[in-house]
């Protein structure tokens, strides 16, 4: 990594788009800032995965992309899974609780979804520039997520009780993130796929759906690859290693 992430700086935006798509368009000017998090107090079009809608309300959520470099591409496998163990240590260190790691990208707690992690990289020689997107749901209530989320989705508040404060979930999770990419940086991708193993180990032996190319794919989950691919077993016995899509089940 160019720039050691020893401290993330901050920009704060009161509205945008979504932060990812702020940071890709403004990326010129900011180069000289990274590793930036850039955090908004709410998105009119803040997404996931696949171009999905992430619910962006103003005041009950955190909403930041992290950008900075990457100076060996090889930790590019590894950003989504090191991204979830950055917000599950976070969020577990927070309030008490324990959050689970759903491959690639999401994080559950009490079996609902509670954060969501969007990675998206632009390489430049041997060099690439990573954003990582993520959204964690603070202090909404049931009725305030739309009708077709209310039974996938929940909040700090709905898991824990209380009110969350967003500049705490900022700095906290900035100070986390900057320690593991540290870890990443330095060669350790054994740390993050062991403790993403841990986070996961919920999933181990269950059948899953697995969404690729507009179809379903399903089987065993049998963990975590060597370079963070997801191990699927299919009904002839067979395992196969797939990369970044998204399990359900």
């Amino acid at each position: 990594m160019t720039t050691s992430p020893e401290r993330f700086h901050s920009l704060r935006l009161e509205h945008c788009r979504s932060t990812n798509d702020y940071v890709r368009e403004n990326l010129a000017r900011l180069q000289a800032e990274l590793p930036l998090m850039v955090s908004s107090g709410a998105q009119s079009s803040g997404r996931g995965r696949e171009n999905r809608g992430w619910f962006s309300p103003p005041g009950l959520g955190l909403y930041a992309t992290f950008a900075f470099r990457l100076a060996d591409p090889r930790g590019l496998s590894l950003l989504s899974l090191v991204s979830g163990v950055a917000v599950c240590d976070m969020l577990a260190a927070w309030t008490g609780r324990e959050f689970v790691l759903k491959w690639p990208n999401d994080v559950l707690g009490d079996g609902k979804k509670v954060a969501g992690i969007l990675c998206e990289n632009m390489i430049s020689g041997e060099a690439a520039t990573c954003l990582v997107g993520v959204g964690v749901n603070l202090n909404h209530l049931g009725e305030d997520f739309p009708a077709e989320l209310r039974i996938r989705a929940a909040s700090l508040r709905m898991l824990a009780g209380g009110e969350w404060p967003v500049a705490a979930a900022r700095e906290r999770l900035a100070a986390v993130m900057a320690s593991w990419l540290r870890r990443l940086a330095a060669g350790d991708g054994g740390a993050v796929l062991e403790r993403a193993r841990e986070l996961s180990r919920s999933f181990l032996g269950r059948e899953i759906g697995f969404h690729r190319q507009g179809g379903t794919h399903r089987g065993v989950y049998r963990g975590l690859a060597d370079d963070g691919g997801l191990r699927l077993q299919t009904d002839g016995g067979e395992e196969t290693v797939f990369y970044g899509n998204e399990i359900s089940g």
